[in-house]
C-alpha cells in the first residue's frame, strides 16, 4: 500500500511539473532566474564606402556612415538592464567608437556577444553616431531633421531595435539561456531628392502654351524639422504647415524657411524647360536609371510620416514665355498623397513633371511619381 501511494504522489507531481511553463511557477512568476547570453546581429553593415560628393543622388543601396555605436539592453517595460560589473563598475550599456572591439566589426553582420545578462533582459536597443550617449537622454531626445550643407553629407543618426528570441549557438559556459537579437540599423527620417524637372510636350496637333518655361523659386511646404527620437513622431514645435492661396503664393514663396527659397533664385541658376526636354536642377541632362548617381540634385531630410496625408508639398513659380515673346507668371502646387507614406530609413527621389494642363487648373495639385530607394549602413573608423 505504500508503495502504492509513492507511486501516485510522484506520478501528480509529474503532471504539475507537466502543465507548468518552464520560465513560470503557479502565481505567474519566471522560475528561471538564470542569465542570459546574448548574441547581437547587425545584419545591414556593409563594407566601407567609397567618397560622394555633397549634392549627388544616394544610389539604391547608398551607404550610410556608421562611426559609432551604443547598445542598451531593457526589460519587458522599456526600463534600461544593469548588467555585470566590468572593471568594477556598473554597465547598462556597451559603447564601441575607436577601441578594439569597434576594429572587429568591420566584416558585414558582424555578431556580437554578452554573457551573463540579467534574466529579465528582453530587448535591445542599437543607437548609432549619437556618441556616449545615456538611455534617459535617449528617451526625451527631440532631434533636428538633418540636411546637405557645404560641408557635405550630413552624419545621420541611426537606430534599431528588437526583441530577444531563444536560440542560437549552445553556451558553453553554466546556463542554457541562449537568446539573440538582429537589429538593423536606419537613420530616422527620409531622405527627399529632386533629380529633373520636365515641361512635357503637347499630344499633336495640339501645341504647348509656352515655348519655354523659366523655374523662378522652388519652395517646401507641409514638413517637420523635428521629431522624437525614440518613437520618430514628428514634433510639433518644428511644423512648417502654411496655406497660401493663389493670391498669396507668390510672397508665400519668396518668403519660405531657407534653404529651398533660394535653391534657384540666382540668376546664374534659373532653369528654362523647353517642351519635351528634361534637365537636371543644374541645366544639365537628367540622370538615367530614375536618378540613380545624379549630380547637383536638390535635397531634403524629412522627418518620418505614419500616413500619406503628411506627405510634404511642393510649390513652384515659374515664368512661361509664349509664342510672341509676352511672359506670364505662373506657378504649381505639387504633393505626394498618391505615393506611399515618407518613412524614416527611405530615399524618395522625383522628376518633377507637369504639362500645360496644370497650368490651366493651378489650384489641383499636381501627383509626383517617386522613386523608392534604401540606405545600407558602413562600419567607418572616424578620425579625430
Amino acid at each position: 500500500m505504500r508503495t502504492r501511494n509513492l507511486i501516485l504522489m510522484a506520478l501528480a507531481a509529474s503532471m504539475t511539473l507537466v502543465a507548468c511553463d518552464k520560465n513560470e511557477n503557479e502565481m505567474g512568476g519566471p522560475t528561471d532566474m538564470q542569465p542570459k547570453r546574448v548574441t547581437v546581429k547587425l545584419p545591414n553593415l556593409a563594407p566601407a564606402p567609397g567618397t560622394r560628393a555633397v549634392g549627388d543622388a544616394m544610389q539604391n543601396g547608398s551607404q550610410v556612415e556608421l562611426t559609432d555605436f551604443k547598445i542598451f539592453f531593457l526589460d519587458a517595460g522599456g526600463a534600461p538592464i544593469t548588467v555585470p560589473q566590468y572593471k568594477g563598475q556598473d554597465q547598462q550599456v556597451y559603447f564601441a567608437s575607436t577601441d578594439d572591439t569597434w576594429a572587429g566589426i568591420a566584416a558585414s553582420g558582424k555578431d556580437l556577444t554578452f554573457h551573463f545578462l540579467p534574466y529579465q533582459t528582453a530587448k535591445v536597443v542599437v543607437v548609432g553616431n549619437q556618441g556616449n550617449i545615456e538611455y534617459a537622454t535617449l528617451e526625451n531626445k527631440t532631434e533636428d531633421v538633418p540636411n546637405d550643407s557645404e560641408n557635405g553629407h550630413p552624419k545621420y543618426t541611426l537606430y534599431g531595435e528588437d526583441d530577444l528570441v531563444e536560440g542560437g549557438a549552445p553556451d558553453n559556459e553554466t546556463h542554457e539561456n541562449v537568446y539573440q537579437a538582429s537589429v538593423n540599423l536606419e537613420p530616422r527620417v527620409s531622405r527627399f531628392e529632386i533629380y529633373g524637372f520636365e515641361y512635357e510636350s503637347a499630344e499633336d496637333p495640339a501645341t504647348n502654351k509656352y515655348t519655354s518655361v523659366k523655374l523662378n523659386k522652388i519652395a517646401l511646404n507641409h514638413y517637420y524639422t523635428k521629431y522624437d527620437f525614440v518613437t520618430k513622431t514628428p514634433s510639433e514645435t518644428g511644423k512648417v504647415f502654411g496655406n497660401p492661396d493663389k493670391n498669396t503664393l507668390w510672397s508665400w514663396v519668396e518668403n519660405a524657411v531657407a534653404p529651398w527659397a533660394d535653391v534657384l533664385s540666382a540668376e546664374e541658376t534659373e532653369l528654362t524647360l523647353t517642351p519635351g526636354q528634361p534637365k537636371a536642377p543644374d541645366g544639365g541632362a537628367v540622370a538615367a536609371d530614375n536618378g540613380e548617381g545624379a549630380e547637383n540634385i536638390i535635397t531634403y531630410g524629412l522627418a518620418h510620416v505614419a500616413d500619406n496625408a503628411n506627405n510634404p508639398e511642393l510649390l513652384l513659380t515659374l515664368h512661361g514665355t509664349t509664342a510672341d515673346g509676352a511672359e506670364e507668371p505662373i506657378y504649381l502646387r505639387g504633393t505626394f498623397t498618391n505615393s506611399q507614406a515618407f518613412n524614416s530609413g527611405k530615399i524618395y527621389r522625383v522628376l518633377y513633371s507637369f504639362s500645360d494642363d496644370d497650368f490651366t487648373q493651378p489650384e489641383r495639385c499636381v501627383e509626383l511619381k517617386v522613386t523608392v530607394a534604401n540606405w545600407t549602413v558602413v562600419p567607418v573608423t572616424p578620425e579625430f
